[in-house]
């Protein structure tokens, strides 16, 4: 804890901040699906779910841009304002005896719009006000922190939300105006934009600073954007066709556990280790190298999924759920440090967003793992998880290696 009170100021205030808005938001967004289903109906909410995705997609482009034009803090108090008064418009539809579909549609709309937009701006500041040698011990903290806020807001909207949703959307939406305020009074802007002929300067003349020639002229960049794909094409696999893969085996042999369950209890596993293995995991990386600990953790990551596509008895499945969350904790500090250290500060909002934006692409397609199934056995599918661990090493291995050589260089 001596650590965190030796950085800057403002990143304990986002870490505070940061806590109370995953807390109070995930007592309300895991919960919206079944909370739209049950209003308008199975058709109407996948419809819903892909308007909002184009939307969220939308947001990281224009909040990646206006990140590195205007500063993180003016993207991040608009968006905080926005989003309160989202959370606010759905607490009034919500606390009606008649169901108003269209207002509150748009307000989520307006939510993840924003909430995308300030994506790269909550990301940039972080790395503005850090530096390289604090940026794992950062990130573990952030991680930590929101692994716990999300346990305790799931698990208070998985009691509440059923009965008192109105009150709920509207803890949050006042969470929003409390954050928005404290950003404002407490947080200077961690960047001032530059002028439009010093950006062509440092461009050499090719340009805007937005130019995607010169965003992906980095071959740490695009390797990383790679790695982004490979990652949350893997790790979204849980939520989509694990899930169902789990569900459809049980109740299995004589262990009375239905697959929802078992589902449950491997979120609360996953949230468990990460809440009190944070630190230990923490002291171990500090003696490992960059590399190390960047490709032992993947491996471990990789290893775990591989475990769940393949095996179904309860204690392989938490064995590969702690494999997971180990191998998370191991290399997602050290890859957002390695990330941090590789994009150039004029553009951090872009990069960030442009990393987004392929992330959610990747989870997109590993959606269609669940209409391969149909036509691809478990063990083919174990194989296709086989291959993706082995390029997501591949390829982390070659940011290290780019990233290690540009650092050299300076």
């Amino acid at each position: 804890m001596k650590e965190l009170f030796s950085f800057n100021p403002i990143i304990r205030i986002r870490l505070l901040l940061s806590f109370f808005s995953l807390l109070t938001s995930t007592m309300v967004m895991p919960y919206t699906v079944v909370y739209f289903s049950a209003k308008i109906g199975l058709l109407l909410t996948t419809t819903m779910i892909f308007i909002i995705g184009i939307i969220s997609i939308i947001g990281y482009l224009i909040g990646g841009r206006f990140t590195d034009r205007f500063g993180r803090k003016k993207v991040i108090v608009i968006s905080e304002i926005i989003s309160g008064i989202g959370f606010l418009i759905v607490s009034y539809f919500d606390s009606l005896h008649y169901f108003y579909a269209i207002p509150i549609l748009v307000a989520f709309c307006l939510i993840y719009f924003v909430e995308s937009a300030a994506n790269p701006a909550y990301s940039a500041i972080i790395i503005d006000v850090s530096n390289e040698n604090d940026r794992k011990v950062i990130y573990t903290y952030f991680m930590w922190s929101s692994s716990v806020a999300f346990a305790i807001g799931s698990l208070l909207g998985g009691f509440l939300f059923e009965d008192y949703s109105v009150w709920l959307f509207l803890t949050v939406g006042i969470t929003s105006f409390i954050s928005f305020i404290c950003t404002y009074l407490f947080i200077k802007e961690s960047y001032t934009p530059e002028t439009s002929i010093s950006i062509e300067n440092n461009n050499n003349g090719q340009g805007s600073k937005y130019n995607l020639f010169g965003i992906f002229a980095s071959w740490t960049f695009i390797f990383l954007c790679i790695g982004e794909l490979l990652l949350n094409i893997l790790k979204e696999q849980f939520p989509n066709y694990l899930s169902i893969r789990i569900v459809s085996k049980y109740p299995v042999d004589d262990i009375n556990i239905s697959g929802y369950e078992m589902i449950g209890y491997l979120n609360l596993e996953d949230t468990i280790i990460v809440t009190i293995a944070a630190g230990m995991i923490l002291k171990m990386t500090k003696r490992m190298s960059d590399k190390t600990s960047l490709i032992l953790g993947l491996l471990f990551f990789s290893l775990g999924y591989i475990l769940l596509s393949y095996f179904i008895h309860p204690i392989l499945l938490i064995l590969g759920m702690f494999l997971i969350a180990i191998g998370g904790l191991i290399y997602l500090p050290t890859l957002q440090t390695i990330t941090a250290n590789s994009i150039p500060k004029n553009s951090r909002g872009t990069h960030l967003s442009i990393l987004g934006l392929i992330g959610a692409f990747g989870g997109m397609l590993s959606s269609l793992f669940i209409w391969g199934m149909q036509y691809i056995s478990e063990l083919g599918i174990t194989f296709i998880f086989i291959t993706l661990g082995i390029l997501i090493i591949a390829n982390y291995l070659k940011v290290y290696k780019h990233a290690h050589l540009k650092n050299t260089a300076k």
